[in-house]
Formats: structure tokens, sequence, C-alpha cells
């Protein structure tokens, strides 16, 4: 297992948490990593189809997971 992976896997169980988009920074401090690392490791999460990204000042990465109720 790689720090990639967990960084992957804390960022997926927060994107389900938070359930809106959440830019790197905000990642990243909750992660306590880079925002730079964050988005290198995002990048592999979006072309793999498990979250979706805004560009712009409001943007950032939302999980495609669906929410149960």
């Amino acid at each position: 297992m790689t720090s990639e992976f967990g960084i992957a896997v804390h960022a997926m169980v927060f994107l389900h948490h938070k359930g809106d988009m959440v830019s790197s920074e905000v990642l990243a401090e909750n992660i306590c990593t880079n925002p730079a690392r964050v988005r290198k490791v995002m990048a592999q999460l979006k072309r793999a189809g498990l979250v979706e990204t805004h560009e712009g000042a409001v943007g950032g990465y939302r999980s495609r997971a669906r929410r149960i109720p």
C-alpha cells in the first residue's frame, strides 16, 4: 500500500461525508498534506470515474459515489 492510497481513501471518505464541492486546499488541510499532492491523487481518481471536478474559484472535487439515505 502506498501513501497515495491512504490519501485517496481519506479524500473519498471526506468528500462523501461533505457531499459538496471541496477544494484541494481544504482536502489537503484535512488530510495533513500538500495541496499539490492531493491534486495528483485526485487526478487519478477522476480518471477512474470516482470523482467529478470543476475548475475556477468555486471549483474543486465531489464524490461521484451515490449517497444512501
